[in-house]
């Protein structure tokens, strides 16, 4: 069965590199159009589902990929000089043909990985507390932040006086630095009580380029959504937060 992949840079950037980050591993399903994969970290407190559209993903029925080693299918990939390229799936394998390159990479069986057991889109019609826009300068700016307040990986999230702060400190510890900055002006809800989660999820966003990050909070499951987008690409990080 032939795969294609119209945009090998974005399919790299916005699809593998996202998935590389949060684990090594993962499970690829190709079918209607596009190349999707649910994952998650180690501890289960990050989850990842990323999206790549294209009108015709593959030329054969829904297929399950297993990829073992997510990095190394990158550094496969980045030895290819096409932009637009076509991968055959045979059986337990990748391969690819051109001129100048051949590579054959080789799959997990299937049943060894599995993926999270949870329903993105039910967790997307959650009641959110906050809903707001973050633009990448923006987290860039927490980043450098960041780098003052080394007691601490948290952050806390909460609005003020019509604005979306993010606070980096830890609540529960004395003589704790303090970071703190405006993330909007523009939101919807509200979030009067400051809630916590590991600033790990922000920097591992961060090395994904994007304009802006749609982020949605509920207080009550203590789930986070950050959602990037883009013209053929999406991105649905699922994140719980500490408590306290």
């Amino acid at each position: 069965m032939k795969i294609s992949i119209s945009d090998k840079s974005t399919f790299v950037n916005k699809f593998l590199n996202p998935l590389n980050k949060v684990n090594e591993n993962a499970i690829l399903k190709i079918d209607d159009g596009k190349i999707s994969s649910l994952i998650s970290t180690n501890d289960g407190t990050l989850i990842l589902y990323t999206e790549y559209r294209q009108e015709e993903a593959s030329d054969g029925p829904k297929t399950i990929l297993n990829i073992p080693d997510i990095n190394k299918f990158i550094k496969v990939l980045s030895c290819t000089t096409e932009q637009s390229l076509d991968i055959v799936f045979d059986k337990n394998c990748l391969v690819y043909k051109s001129q100048d390159i051949k590579f054959k990479y080789h799959l997990l069986e299937d049943g060894i990985l599995s993926s999270p057991a949870v329903n993105v889109s039910k967790v997307k019609e959650l009641n959110f507390d906050v809903s707001f826009t973050m633009s990448s300068s923006t987290v860039l700016s927490l980043l450098k932040g960041s780098t003052f307040t080394t007691d601490t990986n948290k952050i806390y999230f909460h609005t003020e006086d019509g604005k979306v702060h993010g606070k980096l400190t830890d609540m529960q510890k004395h003589n704790v630095d303090v970071y703190s900055q405006v993330l909007t002006d523009k939101f919807n809800g509200s979030l009067s009580d400051p809630l916590p989660l590991s600033f790990e999820v922000m920097r591992m966003i961060s090395s994904i380029r994007f304009d802006s990050i749609d982020v949605h909070i509920n207080k009550e499951n203590n789930v986070y959504v950050f959602d990037i987008s883009g013209d053929n690409y999406k991105l649905n990080y699922i994140a719980s937060g500490y408590v306290g």
